[in-house]
């Protein structure tokens, strides 16, 4: 997992206005080890010292049970302002939807709502919700509050996430001339006081899945007044810093750079939690994050790819999702902790700017990158070789399904490096050795780029290609992006829904623009520039073939895998993007506490039954 700089996939667009520096929405990484879906950083990790005498410890009571973790700064507590994982872990503690998906897995459960039936259509959902559900302020939950907190993502200011309620999901709603949201124009109807109603504009078979995100959590009434008709209980930045949840923990304490805290809710409509408090301490760096946790400071942790060690991995048991279980060590404490892996819902690739790199040279790319050795050498077995931008899981038929299409038609050689192919390639376009073709490479510092990029540039240079390699700060590489300046990059790309059109926008040739895009107001999602070839429209048209086959029947399913193919077979066609793997979600955790297990969806999940030994606990 890359280790700063977080964010959810289509949050990410609206706190940055675009798409950057990996070359993606949120979801995206440059280039780090482990990228759980949904998340976006960049990979900084290099050797270290493991031991250092940090002996911090959180604040807290001593006869309350504290599960300790590690995480970096946030910005904001608001659940439709977040855009960093390190917020969204927080949020989920502490507040809840209408449905969630708790751990991470396929499933979808109920929340606040106790019920939900969808018309025979597709179009209408109808919630019935729990009674007597209180916030942490004590106003009860009712559909009055669904609605306010429904039209807070799609109309407030501060709302980052508006494009996930009106154009994923698709909610009815009314828009200005200029596209713009018209306030309380919105499909989300109060039946009566326990009773919500959604309408979509058409029939999405990810529905559910969608309502399961956490920007869709509900918050009490009218508690600020960021949208019309409301004044507001309490001010805006008091709510985002210390805010009023719904969750089985309210807000206990914050200090953006250096902890943060929360504590079970006593009025919990749901399960107690079995635990009194869930800390975080803010730490940056992965080297020191790893200090911290060799000093048994917390209970799971992250392993930077500079520390970690794949012949440490002892797996006892793979569940029928794909969940291998097992030990991780010895550490350098000596200790040997719980670790538990599933390959999750993410992509690893190389982008490329087709305004600035020619085809041919994209193309010898991917004839010398050898997709078995990245996955085993530069991320230490952390992520499975791969060649399409949908995760094997959601791929039409399945993994094996797509190891078979890919083994049979990817066309720049299955697991191997073709160097003369490459050669020949580029001098057919008219390069040689005396007149090498030149680009650059640029991604955020870090072992796992500078290892790809550099085996890179050794290899093409014997195809008459000289690569450039630079690295850059974050905000850099979105500058970069943003003007069209960026030759290529290393990234990543985590999903925030089970559904392959949640990573297949990417290769939506509208969505690639960065130039010659007067008139859109929609900015890029990546900055491909990939228009105008008879590859990028035949992607296009798959696109759309997708959007318009969006029901749960057999029809509409069989045209999306067409599609499916046919977009992924485009984009190998032209090589702006070249898929080369796909991250596994790891945890690392001590055998004092007993953790739920999560799915492909990642760990961002609700830690209300997590369980700790507290006699084994260190103080």
């Amino acid at each position: 997992m890359a280790d700063s700089d977080e964010l959810h996939r289509r949050q990410f667009l609206k706190a940055t206005g675009g798409l950057a520096a990996a070359g993606a929405l949120a979801g995206c990484t440059d280039g780090g080890e482990e990228t759980p879906p949904g998340e976006l950083g960049t990979d900084t990790d290099t050797e270290t010292d493991t031991s250092g005498d940090d002996d911090d410890t959180p604040s807290g009571s001593d006869d309350q049970t504290t599960l300790r973790l590690i995480n970096e700064s946030a910005n904001t507590l608001d659940p439709i302002a977040t855009v960093l994982t390190t917020e969204s872990e927080k949020v989920a503690q502490m507040f809840d939807g209408l449905v969630g998906k708790p751990h991470g897995t396929a499933d979808v459960t109920n929340a606040i709502a106790e019920s939900v039936d969808v018309s025979d259509d597709g179009t209408v959902y109808t919630f019935s919700l729990r009674e007597n559900v209180l916030a942490h302020n004590g106003d009860e939950v009712t559909a009055d509050a669904v609605v306010y907190s429904w039209e807070r993502l799609a109309g407030s200011s501060n709302s980052t996430s508006d494009y996930v309620l009106l154009g994923d999901l698709g909610v009815v709603h009314e828009t200005d001339d200029e596209g713009n949201y018209v306030p309380g124009s919105l499909g989300v109807e109060a039946v009566d006081e326990y009773t919500v109603e959604v309408e979509l504009s058409s029939p999405y078979y990810a529905g559910i899945d969608i309502m399961a995100d956490s920007s869709f959590v509900i918050v009490p009434e009218g508690i600020v007044g960021d949208i019309d008709g409301y004044d507001g209980q309490i001010a805006y930045d008091e709510f985002t810093s210390a805010p009023v949840g719904t969750g089985p923990f309210e807000f206990e304490n914050w200090s953006p750079d250096n902890e943060a805290s929360v504590v079970a809710f006593d009025d919990y409509y749901g399960d107690e939690p079995s635990i009194d408090r869930v800390h975080w301490q803010v730490i940056a760096d992965p080297n020191a994050q790893f200090n911290y946790a060799m000093n048994r400071n917390v209970e799971a942790f992250p392993i930077p790819n500079a520390q970690y060690d794949p012949e440490k991995v002892t797996v006892d048991e793979t569940d029928d999702i794909g969940r291998q279980i097992g030990t991780y060590g010895p550490l350098q404490n000596d200790e040997t902790v719980d670790y538990l892996r599933i390959a999750g819902l993410s992509t690893s690739f190389m982008l490329f700017n087709t305004n600035n790199v020619i085809e041919p040279a994209r193309k010898a790319v991917a004839y010398v990158m050898n997709h078995e050795e990245l996955a085993a050498d530069a991320y230490k077995q952390r992520q499975t070789p791969g060649y399409h931008m949908t995760p094997k899981s959601l791929w039409p038929g399945g993994p094996e399904a797509a190891e078979e299409h890919a083994r049979e038609n990817y066309p720049y050689g299955y697991n191997e490096s073709d160097i003369e192919s490459a050669r020949q390639l580029m001098e057919e376009a008219g390069y040689s050795q005396d007149d090498p073709y030149e680009f650059e490479i640029i991604n955020t510092p870090g072992s796992t780029n500078s290892q790809i990029a550099g085996n890179l540039r050794d290899q093409l240079s014997a195809a008459h290609i000289e690569l450039t390699i630079n690295t850059a700060e974050f905000s850099t590489l979105l500058d970069r992006e943003f003007a069209g300046n960026r030759d290529s990059g290393l990234g990543s790309w985590g999903m925030a829904w089970a559904d392959p059109m949640n990573v297949l926008a990417l290769l939506y040739p509208p969505n690639t623009q960065t130039t010659n895009n007067e008139g859109v107001d929609a900015p890029p999602l990546v900055g491909l520039n990939w228009v105008d070839t008879d590859a990028s429209q035949r992607a296009r048209e798959a696109w759309q073939t997708m959007q318009n086959n969006k029901r749960d029947t057999e029809e509409d399913r069989q045209a999306r895998a067409d599609a499916i193919r046919k977009l992924e077979e485009a984009n190998w066609e032209d090589c702006a993007l070249i898929n080369y793997g796909y991250p596994a979600n790891e945890r690392f955790s001590y055998d004092w506490v007993d953790m739920p297990q999560f799915g492909q969806l990642g760990a961002l999940g609700k830690y209300s039954d997590v369980e700790i030994d507290t006699d084994a606990q260190p103080n």
